[in-house]
Formats: structure tokens, C-alpha cells, sequence
């Protein structure tokens, strides 16, 4: 149970070549798109505090961590209608006890979900699941309780990407970096630049037309961009950058790596709204910074779709729980 309630903690709030290095400390660039939000809402299905959101192909799903019923609502694109619920909640073999990164295969017919709880990943037949109530996934894969993937991305049943968490069962801590995740294999390879500010925590997103991981630390005012084997080859440095991670302030929230540019959501505040954004900071694929864009609206989570080229989002915000973005006059 102690295991159980650190694994719930972390998932549910949680240099070989020369590169390039920018001081990012002019962001006078405003761009005000609050009026170019526009909602959509789920029918009449009732999504939690704290889901997360995932764009594959013609479908958007949403992970309801918080679920007692159904977690996963599979929506589709360009109607944005419901389709319908999957993955039942619970702590048995067919159930999903502590959700994570969601994932579709190559086909677009199965969808996988990381379950934390019970160390599996499960995976469900799309049209199946959507009409049986009583249907059963399958198990993928299982990984270990010490060294475990967070927030994977998938590309292949031999390679993702995930931020690797380790449990230190001495200090009751973790620590984390990036790391290749092998599906069937269940191997864990660090990427991490070696060199690594210790403490650094982040959130990444890829880009698998151009081989590059971008990552924003959560902690520190600073995005690295990477390339598929680890090598850092850009690092950006905002105005707050310290030399140390900060404790009180939440920096970067959520990366998406677009066509040429990087959409990175970003707080730099403190206090009760720190782990919302309400702004994103728009980058080239080299760490340059091109302008930020001003929601207006506290963003917890977003997913970009290419097919249609909007950002859609979750807000915490009393007027609008999902909205999207169209990028096309943005960017």
C-alpha cells in the first residue's frame, strides 16, 4: 500500500555531441488568441478534475484518472461526438486501478493503457470495447515496481519514449529523467544528458518526422531539445532560469512538438494555479522563441491534432472544461 500511494503521487499530479545554448530573456512577444478558443462539450458524460487529453488520427480520448466507472471516453474527429466509454475502473484483472499514458497501435484499432496500480499495461480492441459491457483486454505488458515508464509515447512495440521514474526506497523519493522503453521487451534505457541538473523534473513531447525530443522542466525555467539518441542539442534558458531547481515555482506544464514549431504550455507561478497554464510559449525545433500565445484560461492539459492542425485542451476554469484551438492564422 505505501508503494501503491508514492506510484499514485507521481503519475496523477508526477552530452555526446556540441549544442546549441540561448539565454531566452526577451518574451515581449504577446499574442492575446483568448477569443479563439472555442468549446465543444462531451454530450452528457462527466469528466473529473485532472484528466488528461490524447489526439490520434481521427479520434481525441480522454483519461479520467478519477473515474469510478468508465475511464476512458473515446471521441470522434471531425464530429467531436462521443463514441462511447472503455476501461473500467476497479482493482481486478480486467479493471484499470491507477490509469497512465495512453497509447493506439500503428492499425488504429487497439488502444493500450498503463496501469500503475497493477504494473500492466492493457490493451483494448477499439469497436469491441465500445459495444461489449462485458469485455475483457488484453495484457500487453507488465514492468517492475523500481524503475517504471511515465507518460509514454509510443512509436513501435520496440521503442517509445517516457520519463523514467526510480524509486529510492532509502530516502522514499524518486528521481527521473528520460529514458527508450521497450514494450516487448520491458527494457528501460536512460537518454538522459549525463550532465543533468540534479533534482530537474519535466514533462517532453516528440517529433518523429524530425527525430527530436523536446523537453520543459517543470522546476527550472528551461527547455532542452534532444535528439532520439540523447544527445542535447539545444538548450533555452527563460528569464527565471536558475542554476539550481526551484521549489515554490511551476515552470513548463505540457509539450507538444508540431510541425516547425514547439507548443509548450507554461505557468511561472506559485501558489494554488501554479500546475495550470494559462499561456504557451511557441519555439522553433531549435529552442529559438518565436512569440507567446495568451490562453487567458488555465490549460491542465492539451493534445495536438495534426489531420486538422488544432490544439485541443482541458481548462480548469468555471466557464469551459474543453476547448480547441485553431492553429492555421495562429501560426
Amino acid at each position: 500500500m505505501r508503494f501503491f500511494n508514492k506510484i499514485l503521487l507521481i503519475v496523477l499530479p508526477v552530452l555526446a555531441v556540441s549544442c546549441g545554448h540561448s539565454g531566452d530573456n526577451s518574451l515581449d512577444k504577446d499574442v492575446d488568441i483568448s477569443q479563439n478558443v472555442i468549446p465543444f462539450e462531451l454530450d452528457t458524460i462527466s469528466v473529473g478534475n485532472g484528466a488528461g487529453i490524447y489526439s490520434f488520427g481521427s479520434m481525441i480520448v480522454v483519461v479520467d484518472g478519477h473515474a469510478k466507472d468508465r475511464i476512458l471516453t473515446i471521441i470522434d474527429l471531425p464530429s467531436l461526438k462521443v463514441k462511447g466509454q472503455i476501461a473500467q475502473f476497479g482493482p481486478g484483472p480486467d479493471e484499470i486501478t491507477v490509469p497512465g499514458a495512453v497509447f493506439i497501435d500503428n492499425s488504429g484499432k487497439s488502444i493500450s493503457i498503463f496501469d500503475y496500480g497493477q504494473l500492466k499495461i492493457a490493451t483494448y480492441d477499439i469497436d469491441s470495447a465500445l459495444v461489449k459491457a462485458d469485455y475483457s483486454p488484453s495484457i500487453k505488458a507488465n514492468f517492475n515496481n523500481r524503475q517504471f515508464p511515465d507518460r509514454y509515447v509510443h512509436v513501435n512495440d520496440s521503442i517509445g519514449f517516457a520519463r523514467s521514474i526510480t524509486m529510492d526506497p532509502k530516502s522514499r523519493g524518486y528521481s527521473q529523467g528520460l529514458c527508450k522503453y521497450n514494450i516487448t521487451t520491458g527494457e528501460l534505457t536512460e537518454i538522459s544528458d549525463p550532465e543533468r541538473m540534479a533534482g530537474l523534473k519535466s514533462l517532453f513531447g516528440i517529433s518523429l518526422a524530425d527525430s527530436i525530443i523536446a523537453e520543459g522542466a517543470t522546476n527550472n525555467d528551461i527547455l532542452n531539445i534532444y535528439n532520439f539518441k540523447g544527445e542535447l542539442l539545444h538548450k533555452t534558458e527563460g528569464p527565471d532560469y536558475s542554476s539550481e531547481v526551484m521549489k515554490d515555482k511551476v515552470f513548463f506544464r505540457e509539450i507538444e512538438v508540431i510541425p516547425h514549431y514547439i507548443l509548450a504550455s507554461y505557468s511561472g507561478r506559485e501558489g494554488e494555479n501554479a500546475y495550470s497554464a494559462d499561456r504557451i510559449r511557441v519555439y522553433k525545433h531549435d529552442g529559438s522563441y518565436v512569440k507567446t500565445l495568451i490562453v487567458g484560461k488555465n490549460i491542465t492539459d492539451m493534445a495536438y491534432n495534426q489531420a486538422s492542425n488544432k490544439l485541443f485542451c482541458i481548462f480548469n476554469d468555471e466557464n469551459i472544461q474543453f476547448g480547441y484551438i485553431e492553429l492555421d492564422d495562429i501560426l
